[in-house]
C-alpha cells in the first residue's frame, strides 16, 4: 500500500467501523478454538492495532512487508516484529500454532503465501484469513490496496485445499452491507477521472455506530451459520498434517 494508506489505517484503525467489526469477527472465531496457543503470527500485520487484542491469546508476533507499517506498529510500542514477504517466512517448520492473515492474500502469490502459511503452522494449526469477494466488486479502492484479485467461495476453498488446508468454517462477510456497497460501486465506476483511493473516510459518529453494531451482529451469525453473500469472505482452515510431517 501507498504511505498515506499506512497513515489514514493508523489514524482510523481504532475506532473505524470496518476494521472494529473485523476484530468482533477474529475474537469471535478465537473464542470457538479449542486447545493452546502459544505462538500467534499476524501476517500483514499493518499499523498493528490488532496486536494490541492478539496478545491477551498468547506470544504474538507481527509481520509485515512494508517499513512504513512497522514503523507505526513501533509507535504503538510493539516489539516482536519482523520485516518479511509473506511468501517467503523466516520462520522455522511447525513454528506457530495460530496464524492469522486478515485481507493479505489478495496482495500475493496466493499460492507460494498459503504453502509457507502451512509450513510454519504446527500440526492441527490454525489459520484464520479474511480476503474480499467477488470480482464485480472491483473498483479503485482495490487499486489503492495494490489487490490482485477478490475470490468467491469456491476459488478460495480450492487454493487452501490446494495447499493442505481443512476447511474448518467458511461464511461471506459484511451480508448486510453487500448491496449498498454493490450499488455504490456500480456507480463510482460509471463516473469520469475516479481517484485512486480507499473507500476509508472520516463518517458521522452514529453512522459508525450503527455499521458497527451491524458487524457485530454478523459476527454473532458468523458463529452459528455462514451467510450467503457479502462484500469479503472469513476462512478457518487448519494445517492438516501428521506430527512427524517432513518438510521439502
Amino acid at each position: 500500500m501507498e504511505l498515506k494508506e499506512y497513515e489514514k489505517m493508523y489514524e482510523f484503525e481504532e475506532k473505524y467501523w470496518w476494521w472494529i467489526g473485523k476484530r468482533d469477527l477474529v475474537n469471535t472465531i478465537l473464542g470457538q478454538l479449542h486447545g493452546s496457543f502459544d505462538k500467534i503470527l499476524d501476517a500483514g500485520c499493518g499499523t498493528g492495532f490488532n496486536l494490541n487484542y492478539l496478545k491477551n491469546k498468547g506470544t504474538v508476533i507481527g509481520l509485515d512487508f512494508s517499513k512504513d507499517a512497522l514503523k507505526f506498529c513501533r509507535i504503538r510500542e510493539h516489539k516482536d516484529l519482523i520485516q518479511a514477504d509473506a511468501e517467503i517466512l523466516p520462520l522455522k517448520n511447525d513454528a506457530i500454532d495460530i496464524m492469522i492473515a486478515l485481507d493479505c492474500l489478495e496482495h500475493l502469490d496466493d499460492v507460494k503465501c498459503l504453502k509457507e502459511f502451512y509450513r510454519v503452522l504446527k500440526p492441527n494449526g490454525y489459520l484464520i484469513i479474511t480476503v474480499p469477494a467477488f470480482m464485480c466488486l472491483w473498483s479503485k479502492h482495490d487499486e489503492a490496496l495494490h489487490h490482485k484479485r477478490r475470490y468467491d467461495k469456491l476459488q478460495l476453498i480450492n487454493v487452501l485445499q490446494f495447499n493442505g488446508f481443512i476447511i474448518k468454517k467458511i461464511s461471506y462477510w459484511n451480508f448486510f452491507l453487500f448491496l449498498p456497497v454493490a450499488a455504490l460501486r456500480l456507480i463510482k465506476k460509471s463516473g469520469k477521472n475516479q481517484k485512486i483511493e480507499t473507500d476509508v473516510k472520516e463518517m458521522p459518529k452514529i453512522i459508525n455506530k450503527i455499521l458497527r453494531s451491524i458487524l457485530r451482529l454478523e459476527a454473532y451469525l458468523i458463529s452459528r451459520l455462514n451467510l450467503p453473500i457479502g462484500v469479503s469472505m472469513v476462512c478457518v482452515g487448519k494445517a492438516n498434517k501428521p506430527s512427524n510431517f517432513h518438510h521439502r
